[in-house]
C-alpha cells in the first residue's frame, strides 16, 4: 500500500503523529508532502524511518493568505500529479482544505482521509465571523472530496454539530519508559506541575500564569512549562520555570519527576502531550474543551475546569493528598492502556485505509 501524507503544520503534535504512523506501518510505502513552521525541528528527517520520502511543500502557510494559498495549491497539484497513491491522508485544517480542493480538481482515484488535529473553526482566538468562514471552508472541502476522521470523539462531534459528517479514531501513543512510583512530595519538598506544548494562544499561557500566581505564597509548589513560543513573555509568575524546546527524552524525564499535569488550552484535537502524561501516571487537571473531555473522567483520573477557581481548587486538593495523586495517576495509565495506545490507533487507520 502506498500512502501519501499531506501536512502543513509540520511541528509539535501533528509531526509526532505522522512520525508514529509511519513507524507503526512499516509494510506501507509512505510519502510525506510537508510545509515548515518556525518550530519545525531542524533535523526532522531523522525522526522518520528509513524509506519514507519527504517532499517540501512550497508557499503553504498556517493563516489564510490568498496569494500564498493559490501558489501552495498550484505546487500541491503538481506534486500530487507526480505521485500515485492508494491513500491520501491530509493532516490539519490548511492541508485538509487545499488537499481536498486539489484532489477534487485533479479527480484523483485515491481514497482520501482528512484528520484535522484541532479544527480551525474551534479556535477561540478569532472572531465569530472567522469561525463561520472556517466552517464554510470545511463544508466546501468536504464537498470536494474525502472523509473526515477526527482524532477524538469530541472533535468529531464538533464537525457533526456543524453539519459535516465525521468519524473518529482516537490518538494514541507508544508508552514505553514509565515511572513506577511517583516522587514523594513530603520527602523532596516540592510538588511539580507541568505543561508540555508551544507557548501560543491556543495553550492560553495567560491563564497558566494566573493559576501559578495563585500559588506564589506556597514555595513548595512549582510550575514548569516544557516548550517555547511567541507568547513566552506572558509567563511572568516567579514560580514558573520555562524549559524551552528540549529533546523527547528530556520531556519524559520531566514528566517522570512531576506530580500533576495541567493544561489550560482553549481548544484541542486530542493532545499527545496529555497522553504522555497519562503514560507517566500523572493525574490530569485540564480545561474543559474539545479533546480534553475525551481523556478525563472527573474524580477518576483527574479534573476538568472551566474557570481559574476550578483549576486552583483541583490543584490544591491534589497537592495536599499524595495518595489521591497516586490513585488518579494509576487510573490515567489504565485509561491510556485501554483506549489510547498507538497499536489501537494504527489498526484503526489500517482498516480505514484498506476499505
Amino acid at each position: 500500500m502506498k500512502v501519501i501524507h499531506v501536512v502543513e503544520s509540520f511541528a509539535a503534535g501533528v509531526l509526532h503523529f505522522v512520525v508514529q504512523l509511519t513507524h507503526a506501518m512499516p509494510d506501507a510505502e509512505h510519502i510525506v508532502i510537508h510545509g515548515e513552521r518556525p518550530d519545525t525541528p531542524p533535523c526532522y528527517a531523522a525522526l522518520f524511518p528509513a524509506g519514507v520520502t519527504l517532499i517540501p511543500w512550497q508557499h503553504v502557510t498556517r493563516d489564510i493568505a490568498p496569494v500564498h494559498d493559490s501558489l501552495a495549491l498550484y505546487y500541491l497539484m503538481r506534486l500530487l500529479k507526480q505521485q500515485t497513491g492508494d491513500v491520501i491522508h491530509l493532516h490539519s485544517s490548511k492541508a485538509g482544505f487545499l488537499g481536498r480542493l486539489a484532489i477534487g480538481l485533479l479527480r484523483l482515484p485515491a481514497r482520501v482521509i482528512y484528520t484535522p488535529h484541532g479544527a480551525a473553526f474551534l479556535r477561540q482566538d478569532v472572531s465569530p465571523a472567522k469561525q463561520a468562514l472556517f466552517i464554510w471552508l470545511e463544508k466546501f472541502g468536504h464537498w470536494c472530496s474525502g472523509q473526515v476522521i477526527a482524532c477524538s470523539a469530541s472533535e468529531a462531534a464538533s464537525f457533526q454539530t456543524s453539519g459535516i459528517p465525521a468519524a473518529y479514531i482516537s490518538n494514541g501513543i507508544r508508552c514505553e519508559t514509565t515511572v513506577t512510583q511517583r516522587p514523594d512530595t513530603a520527602a523532596n519538598g516540592l510538588c511539580r506541575i507541568v505543561l508540555v506544548g508551544r507557548i501560543s494562544q491556543q495553550k492560553n499561557p495567560a491563564l497558566f500564569n494566573d493559576i501559578a500566581q495563585a500559588f506564589v505564597e506556597q514555595p513548595t509548589v512549582r510550575f514548569i512549562w516544557i516548550g517555547d513560543g511567541e507568547l513566552r513573555h506572558l509567563l511572568t509568575s516567579p514560580n514558573i520555570e520555562c524549559t524551552g524546546w528540549i529533546e523527547p527524552a528530556e520531556v519524559a524525564t520531566h514528566l517522570q519527576q512531576a506530580d500533576i499535569y495541567l493544561s489550560t488550552s482553549l481548544w484541542e484535537g486530542l493532545p499527545l502531550s496529555a497522553l504522555q502524561a497519562m503514560c507517566q501516571r500523572l493525574p490530569l487537571v485540564l480545561s474543559e474543551c474539545t479533546g480534553h473531555v475525551d481523556i478525563v473522567q472527573a474524580g477518576v483520573n483527574g479534573y476538568l475546569f472551566q474557570q481559574i477557581d476550578g483549576a486552583v481548587s483541583a490543584i490544591q486538593t491534589l497537592v495536599a493528598d499524595q495518595t489521591l495523586r497516586e490513585r488518579l495517576g494509576d487510573a490515567s495509565r489504565e485509561l491510556l492502556e485501554q483506549q489510547f495506545t498507538v497499536q489501537r490507533m494504527v489498526e484503526s487507520y489500517q482498516s480505514v485505509y484498506q476499505k
